[in-house]
């Protein structure tokens, strides 16, 4: 049989793991909910990061190649492209992933009857 040092000491854990099992589930629920500068944020850091690697890499292949600016401007227009393709996806993903609205409170109430 165990000790009751132990046993107290089960107990304990238990309480601990439960905590923080409710601990970890709120954390989820909160990441799963963006607030719109946050929203933003993460658009705006997905097109200006796309833009900017495009740029780099047209930068260092210019340097390697000798042909300034032909290939950063190339890389600058697919790193736009990319970007906004970029943005669009994760728009797309924000929307999937909203609550969807009751379609009834989208419809305005008409109190005149036409009868």
């Amino acid at each position: 049989m165990g000790r009751p040092e132990t046993g107290d000491l089960a107990a304990k854990l238990g309480r601990i793991r439960k905590d923080r099992e409710a601990g970890q589930a709120i954390q989820a629920l909160r990441q799963n909910e963006m607030t719109g500068a946050g929203r933003a944020f993460r658009l705006a850091s997905e097109f200006v990061a796309a833009v900017i690697v495009g740029v780099a890499l047209g930068l260092a292949l210019d340097a390697v190649f000798g042909t300034r600016p032909i290939l950063m401007i190339v890389l600058l227009l697919l790193g736009f492209a990319a970007g906004v393709l970029n943005v669009v996806r994760a728009a797309a993903e924000m929307n999937a992933s909203a609550p969807q609205p009751n379609p009834d409170d989208l419809v305005p109430v008409d109190d005149d009857d036409d009868d």
